[in-house]
């Protein structure tokens, strides 16, 4: 702790001698130019670094691009429809979505039901899972399997 704050406060003095010395130097005009470049390109890269994670997807689909993770949605919307019996044909995305949000409102036992549906069907692929990978799944809750599936995960070497 003691160093990495040290080693913060002697960049601090160095980078501030370095501005003082700029300001005194003959040339100053030439050297402010070349700090200002340094930190316009620096602003560039963290901005194109930004968009470079913005088109893969910030969440958990850090593989897919912008175009699978919105086929991906759609494919669940078009799940949800045919779960409430809602027509899709000729809906865009904006309309199905809204259908949906009506349907779950005006029917919100049938929605319960999908949840709990959907929850155990995750959670038999889940213990599927676990079961291949040599864990005991007897008696464990959802939460115990996820632990040890992140355990296991984390534990070996990629």
């Amino acid at each position: 702790m003691m160093k990495s704050l040290s080693l913060k406060c002697t960049i601090t003095l160095l980078s501030l001698g370095l501005l003082s010395l700029c300001s005194l130097a003959p040339s100053t005009g030439a050297a402010t130019n070349d700090i200002e470049s340094k930190s316009v390109r620096t602003q560039l890269d963290d901005k194109q670094s930004k968009n470079d994670k913005e088109e893969r997807h910030s969440t958990h689909h850090k593989k897919m691009s912008k175009e699978e993770l919105q086929a991906l949605k759609l494919k669940k919307m078009q799940r949800l429809a045919t779960y409430f019996e809602i027509d899709t044909e000729g809906k865009s995305a904006k309309e199905l979505r809204a259908a949906i949000e009506k349907a779950k409102n005006e029917q919100p036992e049938k929605w319960e039901m999908f949840k709990q549906q959907f929850r155990a069907k995750k959670l038999e692929e889940m213990r599927e899972f676990a079961k291949s990978k040599g864990i005991s799944i007897e008696g464990k809750t959802e939460q115990q399997l996820r632990e040890e599936l992140h355990k296991l995960k984390h534990s070996k070497p990629e």
